[in-house]
């Protein structure tokens, strides 16, 4: 039965099951039956009759052949006849594969149970030939043209024939379009177990005579009925784009029969035809144009791998110099990429082994690769040529040192080094004359130059030391020093130290070497230049030689040191009675850097071609245009010029964010505004260019430019300028580049950045006639897409955030930015959606891109308004006419005649038209808060909202302790405000006191958004006309935080009666007799609203109206809905607190507090907390007395839960310790005889001290805050300061940063604020440390107890110095020496520091070492000159132990510049600073001048002798110290 089906390859798994079951049986009637399989199967595979159509058939069919007995194919004859008997159908597709079935089997049974001698005979004997031909039929002339063919050449040219026809077959299919694809997958396989088989054949060496006869055959001219190894390798070369693998193994099969037609492995591997040589019989011109390279993963696949095979080759034929050299010279490259496979290193390996070839590999690197920006193709370059031949090393070093030496990449540069000092020492180890050889004293002389020059020398010693000494070697006669040109005036100077004069001459000299030299600290040259006038910086500025990297530095300092110039003027003018403002001036080094920079800037625009063209590099340029480019390339070509635009680029941020920072918001000098302008421009477009040029900018340079444009667009006077309409092509210049820069950075090339709604089709897509206005045009749809970002790509929040933090904050800012400019703002406001519902307007304006406003029809669509209110948040307003257009078109949405003129309408439309009034209501909010804004209105760019706190102002600080702790205090408050910075928004600063004691307590630092308790209800008072000022002036010392105008009339804006408008429209929906009632979510919005808007109320009525209607409201709306009572709780309260209540208004907002604070809903308790703070800002009455234990019972109870358990909310635990602090602050007449104060301390202190996990760092914060408050407001006891100061040093160990600085800003408050005996004194603003200043001299602890205990305080803070991260040392550094002068005696200060500076532990020792100079600094100025002597001759004997020498000597030379009175040698402190560690001619000869000047000093003959009896005692041991003693005699 079985026998009937033998067709189907299932019966044919059945028959093996059957044949192995007789085998188990009986052995005779497994051969029996197997002979019997056979004779059936073997006819029916000829006849092509077996569905043998897929891959599991043919292995069922392989499986039976293996099962049946190996007698059975014994002799051959019966496989041969049947492998080499015509074809049955060669026809159709499944004819061939069912042919191949039988072709593959058979030859897999050869293979594994015949011997090549057993085949070739019989098939001799049998007389068979080969029946398979190019077309298929057997040809008519066969029989006359027939050649005889011995059996072996017949067994191969069988093999080739199959070959052929299987590879046309398939390459057919990969070029053709009418054929199915997949319809050839079973052939490939087939055509793979094929190659794979005659692979196995070759390399085995079983059929070593059809392997010879294959490499002959290969290598004549086929009959024409035949397939020639041409046509099978076009056939191969076609599929190679669809079958790679295919293509690969009959690489590897012609490999083993020694195929090497350079044509061929030239079209595989894709050599470039300009680097194909030339063989004998090859005429190739060098211009040819270059072969297409690999397109596709397929190509790259078959190119990889037929090199690895022909590398292969290579190594197994050596003796042919030919291959070798053609592989290294045309894929020097590809070696190196494929270097870790392993025919690629035996290939490598074969190049080191011989010199000629190693030679030509490091000519061809040399020449060949010119892309090796990416560090890892470095790293396997230098590992590829790591073993090179030794002969030639000298090639080696001049590859390295000329190519890879210079790589920014450090760890490459390493490996280079390592590489090149390793053959240095080999050539060093030779004889002269074969280092010579190898590398030529003129090549020599010339790397040698080349590492001078370039400034490697620094970077590799040791390899510079190396170079020098095989070129003294080479060259005995003369010998040359890599050390750069000595120009330091102490080098140069042929002058007797003894008698050398530290005066302004001496300075100078120094102050110009140092700012000339290539190698320079940017922060040290500008300290030089501060101590110097104005026209003596401007004299070295203004030289060509001058370093333009340390303008930015000199822009910072003069910062620093203008604003202490016009503090000191202003405490000069108060202690002399004046009431007159200071002169408003800058600092001479930031005036001179000023000029220079703006100079520079005029400098570089001038050489700029005009006019100014757009150059949108995607599309054809006119002739215009492509002038303006090739001038533009140039100045992009040229290297140092682009170097010199990024310092200058650097500069002019550092110089925009400073002059933002000043009080007084001094404005940039007139004739410079259009440069800047125009130099942003330029820094865009360069950048636009490099992304056109595929040259990704670094990471610094990209922030830099950025950054450029981030702080000239926020500058008011930058900005206009830009918007001017003669600057259209700087606009769309600017928003071409950035969204270039996006589309490269987000998207892969060929798709759009966005795509808005009315660009779904491509009849949609914006289509740019080139008329004068297509850029214009362009620059319109762009700035529309760059907004549409806003919410995708460039939302933090957006899980389409791909772009890194800094990178996107600055996106954001310049987008808006742009957005506002005048030509493109009203575009940038209209949603896309209006385009694609038909809206066609009619542009006005010189470049028609002003719009109307956006009819009403429109905005009534959802998506359109909800687009709308969008962009209005993200750009807001210009102009006071796009404010009162933006508040009609919204207030057209809120009309409610509206609604009463159509009836019937269904409930989905009016739930549509409710959610468009809600939307509408929320635009209308945003619009009247942006009128808060400062100093802008209307611009989120570079404002904030305005913010009163409600604390006030705090007497102490006008004490002289007060005074000491604002300064070292408002240095800690800096750094913890920059390392909280969260800030998401303006990246341009503006001017803000510190004032870290002023601010809400529950605000996080660096949130600068809106919120509850933006302003306080006394500001509020003060606004509505009911504060009285003579009153409060009485009472209070300062009222800086009451406001007396508001920035939105600055603006010209009339809120007044868009407020009033408002609350009429409000009132109608609010009113119980509502008519149709509002909708709940409309009541929520409207509400929130009211609440909102509520700090721009300009009129007490206009409170009594909130507190009425929010009332009435509460009166009648559910309790239930938690919603809208969290918005109408803090309404009430904030509304009642500003007008006042009687006491049966009071008993009903109290019971409505409680009530709400029992609400299980988190943001109903939220409300409810900033609720009773406004009431509780109001002041003693009975109203708070009333609501007092309610709150008080809520804090206690919630507080104590919190320091127990995870923090659920973040938000209400802050506003419960603002609350708590605020009644502990301010209500001690109520609560002084209860014990909530010590609750509240105990609770904090516990929550302070708590983990990390359970008290988060905003938390932390502010808990610190708080405690700083109540000691400065002396509610806190001495014995609660020794708790808080306890809490603070434990706290102040540890690891967090922000913690460890919050603890020590608690410290010292703590410690200054336990001083007693200060009087009150006028206020004023000490900002900047002085420590110079004895006029706010405090008394100090005389009690040693308490000067024990200070100590170990002090101690705690050099611990943190040592421990702690080195920008926290820099702070508590800068804050030591005036906290040290105010707590301790001389003695114990000078014991301390002086031991801190020789302490072989201190990480810092420059730092140790300016505290030491700003202590002597400050007893200089209070006249203490004997007691700093006397303390530097006591510590002599210590510096001189100091190991090692160079550590020593520095040590003592800042010792001595501390303890001169010599203003020009302590103006060199930090120029001696920066040289620590280094014993050069120059640093002793500074020692020998520090230390000559404290010698003059010494008056007393005891300090001479001593002086010089210590040195003499180390003079012997050490070289300065000899040197110094030969001065001295």
């Amino acid at each position: 039965m079985l026998l009937r089906l033998i067709q189907y390859y299932q019966v044919l798994e059945l028959m093996i099951v059957v044949l192995h079951q007789c085998h188990k049986e009986s052995e005779e009637k497994w051969k029996r039956l197997s002979r019997q399989v056979t004779d059936m199967v073997l006819p029916l595979l000829a006849k092509q009759q077996i569905n043998l159509d897929n891959q599991i058939a043919l292995d069922v069919l392989h499986r039976l052949f293996e099962s049946v007995a190996p007698s059975v194919f014994r002799p051959v004859d019966i496989l041969l006849k049947a492998l080499f008997a015509p074809p049955y159908d060669l026809t159709l597709v499944h004819s061939i594969e069912r042919w191949l079935c039988l072709v593959l089997s058979i030859i897999r049974v050869l293979i594994a149970q015949s011997k090549e001698e057993v085949v070739l005979s019989r098939l001799q004997e049998l007389g068979l030939a080969v029946n398979v031909f190019t077309t298929r039929v057997r040809p008519a002339n066969e029989g006359r043209n027939k050649v005889q063919l011995s059996s072996d050449e017949t067994f191969a040219r069988f093999l080739l024939q199959i070959i052929g026809l299987l590879s046309h077959e398939i390459s057919d299919s990969c070029t053709s379009l009418t054929k199915q694809s997949g319809s050839h997958a079973f052939m490939s396989q087939q055509m793979a177990h094929l190659l794979l088989y005659i692979t196995h054949m070759f390399q085995s060496g079983q059929f070593r005579k059809v392997a010879t006869s294959a490499m002959a055959l290969i290598k004549q001219d086929a009959p024409e009925y035949m397939y020639s190894v041409d046509q099978i390798n076009a056939a191969f070369r076609d599929m190679a784009m669809v079958y790679p693998t295919l293509t690969l193994q009959w690489c590897n099969v012609l490999i083993l029969l020694n195929y090497e037609d350079q044509t061929w492995w030239s079209e595989i591997v894709q050599t470039p035809r300009k680097y194909i040589m030339a063989s004998p019989g090859q005429d190739m011109s060098v211009s040819d144009s270059l072969m297409p390279l690999a397109r596709c993963c397929n190509m790259e696949i078959t190119r990889r791998g037929g090199l690895i095979l022909f590398c292969d080759y290579v190594c197994e034929n050596l003796n042919d110099a030919e291959h070798m050299t053609w592989v290294i010279i045309n894929h020097v490259s590809d070696l190196i990429e494929l270097s870790h496979e392993p025919p690629v290193q035996d290939f490598i390996g074969a190049i080191h082994r011989n010199s000629a070839a190693s030679g030509l590999f490091i000519q061809a690197i040399h020449s060949r690769c010119e892309n090796l920006s990416k560090p890892s193709l470095v790293k396997k370059t230098l590992q590829c040529l790591e073993a090179i031949h030794l002969s030639q090393s000298g090639a080696l070093l001049t590859l390295l040192i000329d190519k890879f030496l210079h790589t920014h990449h450090l760890a490459v540069a390493r490996m280079c080094d390592l590489l090149a000092c390793r053959r240095l020492e080999m050539l060093l180890a030779d004889s002269a004359e074969e280092s010579k050889t190898q590398l030529p004293l003129e090549d020599l002389e010339t790397l040698l130059q080349y590492v001078k020059n370039t400034g490697l020398t620094r970077r590799h010693a040791r390899l510079a030391s190396l170079l020098n000494k095989l070129r003294n070697l080479l060259c005995p006669e003369s010998v040359l020093t890599l050390s750069p040109e000595r120009t330091h005036p102490l080098d140069v100077t042929s002058e007797d130290i003894a008698e050398m004069v530290i005066n302004k001459t001496f300075y100078m000299s120094i102050a110009r070497d140092q700012c000339f030299s290539s190698s320079i600290v940017p922060k040290d040259c500008a300290i030089l230049l501060q101590k110097l006038d104005y026209s003596d910086i401007l004299a070295i500025m203004m030289t060509k030689e001058f370093n333009l990297s340390i303008l930015a530095q000199c822009i910072t300092l003069g910062k620093h040191a203008t604003l202490a110039l016009i503090e000191k003027q202003t405490r000069s003018s108060l202690h002399q009675g004046q009431t007159s403002v200071p002169e408003q001036s800058l600092h001479p080094l930031l005036q001179a850097a000023q000029l220079t920079l703006l100079r520079h800037i005029n400098n570089h625009i001038n050489m700029l071609p005009v006019p100014h063209e757009v150059i949108a590099h995607d599309n054809k340029l006119n002739s215009q245009e492509e002038q303006f480019l090739e001038k533009m390339e140039e100045f992009y070509s040229d290297t140092s010029w682009i170097e010199g635009v990024t310092h200058l680029t650097s500069t002019l941020v550092q110089y925009l964010l400073t002059l933002s920072q000043f009080p007084w918001q001094p404005n940039i000098p007139k004739e410079s505004v259009r440069d800047i302008s125009r130099f942003v421009v330029l820094n865009v477009e360069i950048l636009h260019w490099m992304l056109h040029q595929d040259r990704l900018p670094s990471t610094e340079q990209l922030e830099t430019t950025l950054m450029c444009c981030t702080t000239v667009l926020q500058n008011p006077d930058l900005f206009a300028v830009i918007g001017q309409k003669e600057h259209t092509t700087w606009v769309c210049t600017l928003i071409l580049a950035v969204h270039q820069l996006l589309s490269s950075v987000l998207v892969i090339p060929g798709e759009s950045l966005v795509t808005l709604p009315n660009q779904d089709s491509t009849e949609d897509q914006p289509q740019h006639s080139y008329d004068g206005f297509h850029h214009v045009l362009r620059a319109c749809d762009q700035i529309s897409e760059l907004l549409h970002c806003l919410k995708t790509y460039l939302n933090p929040q957006s899980s389409d955030s791909k772009l890194p933090k800094f990178l996107g904050n600055l996106l954001r800012n310049i987008i808006i930015g742009l957005a506002r400019l005048p030509l493109v703002i009203s575009y940038a406001r209209t949603p896309p959606l209006a385009w694609k519902l038909g809206w066609l307007p009619s542009p006005s304006g010189d470049m028609r891109t002003i719009l109307p406003p956006l009819p009403l029809k429109y905005l009534q669509e959802k998506d359109v308004l909800k687009e709308f209110i969008f962009r209005l948040n993200m750009i807001g307003w210009t102009t006071r006419q796009q404010f009162e257009e933006t508040w009609m078109a919204l207030l057209a949405v809120l009309n409610p005649a509206i609604m009463s003129e159509e009836h019937h309408v269904s409930p989905e439309e009016e739930i549509d038209r409710t959610q468009c009034i809600i939307l509408a209501v929320k635009g209308i909010t945003s619009l009247l808060v942006q009128s808060t804004l400062a100093p802008e209105s209307g611009n989120p760019c570079n404002s904030t909202y305005e913010c009163r706190p409600r604390n006030k102002p705090l007497a102490f600080l006008h004490t002289k302790c007060g005074k000491r702790l604002t300064v070292v205090r408002d240095m800690i408050e800096k750094e913890l405000r920059h390392l909280c910075s969260v800030n998401c928004g303006s990246i341009y600063t503006r001017h803000h006191p510190v004032q870290p004691f002023d601010n809400n307590i529950e605000r996080e630092l660096g949130k600068d958004g809106i919120t509850l308790g933006q302003m306080s209800i006394e500001s509020i008072w003060s606004l509505v006309g009911m504060l009285d000022f003579a009153d409060h002036e009485n009472t209070e010392g300062d009222h800086s935080t009451v406001p007396r105008e508001r920035s939105s009339s600055l603006s010209g804006l009339d809120i007044h009666s868009c407020i009033c408008f408002l609350l009429d429209l409000y009132g109608q929906w609010l009113s119980p007799q509502a008519n149709p009632r509002t909708p709940l979510m409309q009541i929520n919005e409207t509400i929130k609203s009211v609440v909102t808007i509520s700090d721009l109320f300009t009129e007490k009525q206009q409170f009594e109206w909130m507190f009425d209607t929010l009332l009435e409201v509460q009166r009648l709306h559910p309790v239930e809905d938690e919603l809208v009572v969290q918005y109408l709780i803090v309404g009430i309260c904030k509304a009642a607190a500003v007008i006042g209540m009687d006491v049966p208004v009071a008993e009903k907002v109290g019971r409505l507090l409680e009530a709400t604070l029992k609400s299980p809903h988190m943001s109903s308790r939220i409300a409810t907390m900033y609720g009773s703070l406004y009431i509780l800002e109001t002041g003693m009455s009975d109203t708070t007395k009333l609501i007092l234990p309610v709150i008080t019972e809520y804090l206690l109870k919630q507080l104590e839960n919190i320091t127990q358990i995870n923090i659920q909310s973040q938000q209400h635990v802050l506003v419960m310790w603002a609350s708590a602090f605020y009644i502990v602050e301010n209500y001690q007449e109520i609560i002084g005889e209860t014990d909530i104060t010590f609750k509240v301390l105990q609770l904090s202190s516990s929550m302070a001290s708590g983990n990390e996990e359970l008290t988060p760092i905003p938390v932390y914060l502010a808990i610190l805050r708080g405690l700083e408050r109540l000691m400065l407001t002396n509610v806190l006891n001495k014995q609660d300061s020794e708790t808080l100061i306890k809490l603070s040093v434990d706290r102040l160990c540890m690891p967090s940063p922000q913690r460890a600085m919050a603890a020590l800003g608690l410290m010292l408050t703590c410690m200054y604020s336990g001083k007693q005996g200060d009087q009150y004194t006028p206020p004023i603003m000490l900002r900047q440390p002085s420590f110079e200043d004895d006029g706010c001299e405090v008394p100090m602890p005389q009690d040693p107890e308490s000067l024990i205990i200070a100590m170990e305080r002090v101690t705690v803070l050099f611990d943190r110095i040592r421990k702690g991260f080195p920008f926290e040392a820099q702070v508590i550094a800068g804050i030591l020496p005036l906290f040290l002068s105010d707590f301790f005696p001389p003695q114990d200060i000078m014991n301390k520091v002086i031991g801190e500076f020789l302490s072989s532990q201190q990480p810092h020792p420059q730092l140790m070492a300016t505290v030491v100079f700003k202590v002597f600094s400050t007893l200089h100025a209070k006249g203490q000159h004997a007691l700093v002597r006397d303390w530097v001759m006591l510590s002599l004997s210590n510096f001189t132990q100091r190991t090692p020498i160079a550590m020593a000597m520095w040590s003592l030379t800042c010792f001595f510049i501390s303890a001169s009175t010599n203003e020009w040698l302590r103006s060199l402190f930090e120029h001696v600073l920066g040289r620590m560690g280094k014993m050069e001619t120059v640093d002793c000869r500074f020692f020998c001048l520090a230390a000559l000047d404290f010698r003059s000093q010494l008056t007393d003959d005891g300090q001479l002798r001593a002086f010089h009896s210590t040195f003499q005692s180390v003079a012997s041991k050490e070289k300065p110290y000899a040197d110094l003693m030969a001065c001295c005699t």
